[in-house]
């Protein structure tokens, strides 16, 4: 590793689209600086199928969410992005294929990313937190493998400094649902009933969310939150069906302005509370 110091950020996350939906905003905010920004993806996504759908064929030509993410990296002022090119595993439950991330063996996929972190010499790697978020298999495998990848290369000189990872608050757990039935209510619409994959999804969020207190960092991405709306509306595969952009202009700010983590090293003293990440 160059003994160059470290400098910018690294997102290492498991399928096309988490980077836009966790922290999109924060990388742009990055990237606005003039700090190098690389999202490395350990999958394709293409089991990603379409959102609602329980009982169809998730399968899906990988080079349609690989491009899709060069396209919200581009929104977000962010390098190419890096793909690991594992098969995606799908929901709990479905079946992992051969090749997905959940199944691949774990030293290699850490090796694999100290390489990346060698050769991309970021200050700060952010992550998920070990649940996941929701718990997907590959969620859940990216979180154990990056945090070790970062333990390991920043033993060495010019290796990174800070890790964070990107977690969902106990008091942010059902809010876009909340969101939309208020939005319903106004207007006289009716919504949709939850799909089964919505509702399976939501009680994760909700047992897998931190307690608020357990977020050290809250970064409110207001200046560059068109940045974000304009990554995750690159993801066209996965946003079909998605109601956020019929949600007036206040209700989207209270979605998705802030983006909050949990800063794991250097170990946060008690009661922090930062609206950045460490540069």
């Amino acid at each position: 590793m160059s003994t160059a110091g470290p400098r910018g950020l690294v997102a290492i996350f498991a399928h096309p689209d988490d980077e836009s939906f966790g922290c999109g905003g924060t990388l742009a905010l990055h990237a606005a600086r003039g700090e190098p920004v690389t999202v490395v993806c350990a999958t394709d996504g293409d089991q990603g199928g379409r959102p609602g759908e329980d009982a169809v064929d998730h399968s899906m030509d990988p080079e349609v969410r690989r491009e899709e993410l060069r396209c919200a990296c581009r929104a977000m002022g962010a390098a190419e992005p890096v793909f690991l090119g594992y098969r995606d595993s799908g929901m709990e439950g479905w079946g992992a294929p051969d090749g997905a991330l959940s199944l691949a063996d774990p030293e290699e996929v850490v090796e694999r990313l100290v390489e990346q972190l060698r050769r991309l010499r970021p200050a700060t790697v952010v992550t998920f937190d070990p649940g996941g978020i929701y718990g997907h298999p590959d969620h859940v495998a990216i979180s154990a493998h990056a945090s070790e990848a970062f333990r390991r290369a920043a033993t060495e000189p010019g290796g990174p400094r800070a890790l964070y990872h990107q977690a969902l608050p106990r008091s942010g757990a059902g809010r876009l649902r909340r969101l939309l039935e208020e939005l319903a209510a106004a207007t006289g619409e009716t919504l949709p009933p939850p799909s089964q994959d919505d509702l399976r999804q939501q009680e994760a969020f909700e047992r897998l969310s931190r307690p608020d207190e357990e977020i050290t960092t809250v970064v409110d991405v207001g200046p560059t939150l068109d940045a974000k709306l304009a990554a995750l509306a690159c993801h066209g595969s996965q946003m079909r069906g998605r109601q956020w952009e019929a949600l007036p202009r206040p209700m989207v700010e209270e979605q998705w302005r802030h983006e909050t983590f949990v800063r794991v090293v250097p170990a946060p003293a008690p009661g922090t509370q930062e609206t950045d990440l460490l540069t």
